[in-house]
């Protein structure tokens, strides 16, 4: 029987793997992580964010059903309006639907009115909400009022 023989590269080969093993495992980039960074505090408070939408604006029957949503940070005291405009884009009615309720942010209120008394013709209705945003909020609806003869 041979006695074992350790080859003489043997050992420093694998002091040099070993070595060249413990710095890849402390390189930064040479791990994969399945966790995600940590999130960000930042020392400034965030900004609430004001906004709203008019998400639904519904003939039912004789009554006008209109759908607002809070979709900002915080809760908001809204004004609201329905305005019908005629074919030439003329004002001739307005009606107040809400003043001053207030709608809690990720909420919907919705809120119901009876139909304006209009003439046939066709008519553009427009609910109107100002919520303290940049902007309003606003849904539009085409209306065709038929005369008497020629409903169904």
């Amino acid at each position: 029987m041979q006695p074992n023989r350790i080859s003489p590269f043997r050992a420093p080969l694998v002091v040099v793997v070993t070595f060249l093993l413990a710095l890849l495992a402390l390189y930064p980039g040479a791990s994969l992580r399945g966790q995600s960074a940590p999130p960000q505090v930042s020392a400034e408070p965030r900004a609430a964010a004001i906004d709203g939408e008019v998400s639904d604006l519904v003939l039912k029957g004789k009554q006008l059903e209109i759908t607002y949503r809070n979709i900002g940070s915080v809760a908001t005291p809204i004004v609201g309006e329905l305005q019908v405009l005629d074919a030439d884009g003329e004002v001739v009615g307005a009606v107040a639907f809400v003043e001053g309720r207030r709608v809690d942010a990720g909420k919907s209120e919705k809120f119901k009115l009876a139909m304006p008394s209009l003439a046939p013709g066709r008519y553009t209705l427009f609910a109107l909400v100002q919520y303290g945003g940049p902007a309003l909020a606003a849904a539009q609806a085409d209306l065709e009022i038929l005369p008497p003869d020629r409903r169904p």
